[in-house]
């Protein structure tokens, strides 16, 4: 857990000095096998000079600090265009945008714990999805996962 606090604080100023905003960080695999995983994010859109800017510099931090011992694969990415939403002001910040959003509770099936639809609205503890048949109250504690999805035009 103290490795993954470092590398978090490290990766976000390096974002922060880029101008990007550090959207996560994970660790997977041991020994040399190490890929070290950075997601960066910005208005409108992350670019390939952003994500290599990031990596080039990064990079070079983490190699003098010595935190990954035995070698790692550093990527870095942007959350894509289907990204995850995590939290309220994700939501409400894509608000508009069609999501699908998994829920716990009592269902028949799995697809009765499915939502898809557009994000019409963000409240203190829930989001309001609407779909071809009717408007949904979600609300964020009922939420395992949530993310945008792909509209073709």
């Amino acid at each position: 857990m103290e490795i993954m606090r470092r590398l978090e604080a490290i990766a976000k100023e390096v974002a922060l000095q880029r101008s990007v905003e550090l959207f996560s960080v994970e660790l997977k695999g041991q020994g040399a096998r190490k890929i070290l995983r950075v997601t960066i994010d910005k208005e409108p859109a992350v670019d390939i000079a952003d994500c290599a800017g990031v990596s080039k510099d990064l990079s070079a931090v983490l190699d003098v600090e010595g935190i990954l011992k035995g070698g790692y694969t550093l990527e870095v990415t942007s959350p894509g265009i289907d990204r995850p939403l995590r939290n309220k002001a994700e939501f409400m910040k894509n608000t508009g945008k069609l999501a699908k959003i998994v829920t716990k509770g009592a269902g028949a099936a799995a697809k009765d714990n499915c939502f898809t639809g557009r994000i019409v609205s963000v409240t203190e503890d829930a989001v309001l999805l609407e779909d071809k048949r009717a408007t949904v109250e979600i609300k964020f504690p009922d939420i395992i996962r949530a993310k945008l999805e792909i509209e073709l035009k």
